[in-house]
C-alpha cells in the first residue's frame, strides 16, 4: 500500500531561537506504507501564495462528492484565515488537477485565484462529516496562543462554516500561558484536531499538542526536566443535538453573512457542545 501526505518544506532564517524557520514551499510526499523512511516520490504544491497546504485532509470516501479536500492555512500572528483546495479522487500527488475554492462559490486552477475563508482556524485542524453536514474544529487563532477550542459547521467541505459566539467553545487546554498548569507559565498549546476513527455514536475524540518556550538543550531545560510536556492530550467529548436555536455567525475574510445549520446551546463545562440537525 501507499500513502499520500501533504508535507510543508521549511528552510532556516537568521538566529538560533526557536522560531528561526520560514515557510519556503509545499510539496506532496508518497511513501510505501511497509517503508517510511523514504518517499517514493515528492510532487511539488503551487506555493506561490504562501498558503501553507496540509492543514487538514478530508479524503474523498468521507466528502461523499468524489473529491478529496486539502486544508491549508493563510499564516499571520493571529486571526489566520482557512485556505481549501481539492482535487479529484484520492491521489493527493496529482497537484497539476487541484482546484482552489474562491470567495465566488467557483473552484480555480490557479492557487493565487482562491480565497481567504473561515477566519480564526489554526495551523493545524479538522474537517469531519456530521450528520449530514461537516464540522470544523480548531485551536482559536483570534489571539495568540489561545487555550481555546472552537467548533465550526457547515454543509459542505468547503465554505462557508459557522459557529455561535458564545456556544462554540469545545474545550478550554490548560496548559497554556503564565496562568496555565506548566510549573513555569511557559507553555503554549498548538494543532487541536478530531480523530473520526476514534469515535463511537455522540462521542468525539479530539487531541492537541503542547511544548513550552524554553527550547535550551540542557540538563536544566523544561523538556529535559519534564519530558512529559511534549506528549499529546486527548479530550472526549459529546457532540447532541439541542432545541433552543442561535443563528450561525460567519467569519469570513470579505465577512458574508449566511445561514445555513444552526447550533444551540452552550457547551456543559467545555465536555458537552449541543448543535441543531443540519439542514442542508
Amino acid at each position: 500500500m501507499t500513502t499520500t501526505v501533504p508535507r510543508l518544506s521549511r528552510k532556516g532564517s537568521a538566529g538560533s531561537g526557536m522560531w528561526d524557520f520560514g515557510f519556503k514551499r509545499g510539496v506532496v510526499a508518497t511513501f510505501d506504507t511497509d517503508n517510511l523512511t523514504e518517499p517514493i516520490s515528492i510532487a511539488p504544491i503551487p506555493s506561490a501564495s504562501g498558503v501553507q497546504w496540509g492543514a487538514g485532509v478530508l479524503s474523498a470516501d468521507q466528502s461523499k462528492d468524489g473529491y478529496s479536500y486539502i486544508y491549508g492555512v493563510n499564516d499571520s500572528p493571529i486571526n489566520k484565515k482557512m485556505r481549501i483546495a481539492r482535487v479529484k479522487g484520492t491521489d493527493l500527488s496529482n497537484t497539476e488537477e487541484w482546484q482552489f475554492f474562491n470567495s465566488a462559490k467557483s473552484w480555480m486552477y490557479g492557487e493565487k485565484e482562491g480565497s481567504d475563508e473561515t477566519v480564526g482556524v489554526a495551523n493545524e485542524y479538522s474537517v469531519t462529516p456530521y450528520d449530514g453536514g461537516f464540522i470544523l474544529l480548531s485551536q482559536d487563532s483570534a489571539e495568540a496562543f489561545s487555550g481555546k477550542i472552537r467548533i465550526w459547521q457547515g454543509c459542505d467541505p468547503f465554505a462557508p462554516f459557522g459557529s455561535c459566539s458564545g456556544h462554540d467553545t469545545v474545550y478550554t487546554m490548560p496548559e497554556p500561558g503564565p496562568f496555565g498548569t506548566c510549573e513555569d507559565g511557559n507553555c503554549f498549546a498548538y494543532n487541536a484536531h478530531v480523530h473520526p476513527s476514534l469515535r463511537q455514536g455522540d462521542r468525539w475524540t479530539l487531541s492537541y499538542n503542547v511544548k513550552n518556550f524554553d527550547s535550551r538543550v540542557t540538563a536544566d531545560a523544561a523538556h529535559y526536566r519534564d519530558p512529559t510536556i511534549y506528549r499529546p492530550r486527548f479530550v472526549s467529548f459529546r457532540l447532541v443535538e439541542s432545541s433552543s436555536g442561535a443563528k450561525l455567525n460567519f467569519s469570513t475574510a470579505n465577512q458574508r453573512q449566511k445561514e445555513v445549520c444552526i447550533p444551540r446551546e452552550r457547551p456543559a463545562a467545555g465536555k458537552v457542545i449541543a448543535m441543531q440537525k443540519v439542514h442542508c
